[in-house]
């Protein structure tokens, strides 16, 4: 098993301008897809997800200096360091049991693709790292093995029926069919974004808001355009920052280019993989009659829409307003605010079909739990990492992640576990 989990942790390492080729031609092999179409659609992913991740930290690298300026700016101080979603996923693979659990949970995946209780054909090896940490939190919690890979289990089974339910949601709305997204992180917030698209239908007047990318660039002409509202919202958070005129213009700028640019990138990754799904699930389909299956990958692929951005950047300001005045928060998130944030708004806006502002506000809310989440996790966090062999800095006896407050699942198994 060790053998195993060292082959995982090494092609995850690689990150997964690498990882997904690698992923994809394996597969394509042992499926025996035609070797030219599964060549192709590998490096064209890689590619695309290249592209993204160049776009990506040219962004963060831009906008992040003038959020430091603003926490600093606003004199923000917690207890709680956010170390950045690697150290946790470092850390959880560092679980002893985690060979364990991801053997387990891919035999649970056959059972219920055998038993045709779920559609989802998990080959995102990496996103196998949430149900591990669902193991980790209830094991620290319980010291039982047994419990620990129950929770795993549950967390594996639930996060495939969630993402079979939005599947057609992520077929319609992302452009993307025959991909589910079982990445737990994400489609765990899928509910919540339904149930509150439900409550704002019932609001007179608000629930005939238009406010999605499409309109308000036919509205507001020039003004819409991605590019533009990017360069907008970039100015905004650099002057939030104080930031020189020279500096509000560059983040400006990268903000721009991420608006226009992360969405072409995943063209070129959707047109390789979209001919690779394809095949998997038609050859799938074909030998397991009826069963309509769909690949599930990582959710990153979300991330790259008009509207999904748009929220995202606001939620940059707006996530350190909430940090700093939220009752009972105690993280200040920093590594990963401009990635975490686009990342938590991809099923609100996907729901609300593109509305910025609907989503906005469901993020807005989905942001406070987050944040909540990850204080109340920062003991068996901090457990975690050092048993993962992460120093904690000088001065600081407590560590967590957004990214960590983003499992929500995960952190109800754990609480139900403690109390039992």
């Amino acid at each position: 098993m060790q053998v195993v989990l060292d082959a995982l942790n090494y092609i995850a390492s690689l990150g997964p301008t690498v990882m997904m080729p690698i992923i994809i031609l394996v597969i394509g092999i042992i499926f025996r897809q035609k070797l030219s179409t599964v060549i192709r659609s590998a490096l064209l992913v890689g590619i695309g997800f290249a592209g993204v991740n160049i776009t990506v930290n040219f962004f963060i690298s831009t906008v992040g200096p003038a959020i430091q300026q603003m926490v600093k700016v606003l004199n923000l101080r917690t207890d709680i360091m956010d170390v950045g979603w690697p150290a946790r996923a470092a850390a959880t693979w560092s679980f002893p049991m985690a060979a364990v659990v991801v053997l387990v949970v891919l035999g649970v995946n056959i059972l219920m693709l055998t038993l045709k209780w779920t559609k989802c054909v998990m080959v995102d090896f990496w996103s196998y790292n949430h149900f591990i940490f669902s193991a980790a939190l209830v094991w620290y919690a319980t010291k039982s093995p047994v419990l620990a890979i129950i929770a795993a289990v549950i967390t594996a089974i639930i996060t495939f029926i969630l993402a079979d339910w939005t599947a057609p949601l992520a077929e319609k709305y992302f452009g993307l069919p025959g991909v589910s997204f079982p990445t737990s992180n994400s489609v765990n917030w899928a509910p919540i974004a339904w149930i509150m698209e439900k409550i704002y239908d019932k609001i007179p007047g608000f629930r005939n808001l238009k406010a999605d990318p499409e309109y308000i660039q036919e509205k507001f002409g020039i003004v819409g355009e991605p590019m533009i509202m990017g360069f907008v919202f970039g100015a905004i958070v650099a002057l939030l920052g104080r930031q020189s005129m020279a500096q509000v213009l560059t983040v400006a700028m990268s903000t721009s280019a991420a608006m226009l640019i992360i969405p072409k990138m995943m063209q070129i990754l959707m047109e390789g993989l979209v001919p690779f799904a394809d095949g998997i699930r038609d050859m799938l389909n074909t030998k397991f009659s009826g069963s309509n299956f769909t690949i599930g990958i990582d959710a990153a692929l979300t991330v790259a829409n008009p509207a999904a951005i748009s929220v995202g950047i606001l939620m940059v300001p707006t996530t350190i307003l909430i940090a700093a005045i939220l009752p009972g928060n105690r993280l200040l998130p920093l590594p990963d605010l401009a990635y975490q944030a686009m990342w938590l708004a991809a099923w609100p806006v996907a729901f609300s079909k593109g509305n910025i502002v609907r989503g906005y506000i469901t993020t807005v809310i989905i942001t406070i739990m987050m944040l909540l989440i990850a204080t109340s996790m920062a003991d068996i966090h901090t457990q975690l990492a050092l048993a993962g062999g992460f120093t904690l800095p000088e001065g600081l006896s407590l560590i967590s992640t957004e990214d960590a407050g983003t499992h929500l699942l995960s952190w109800i198994l754990w609480k139900i576990s403690s109390i039992f």
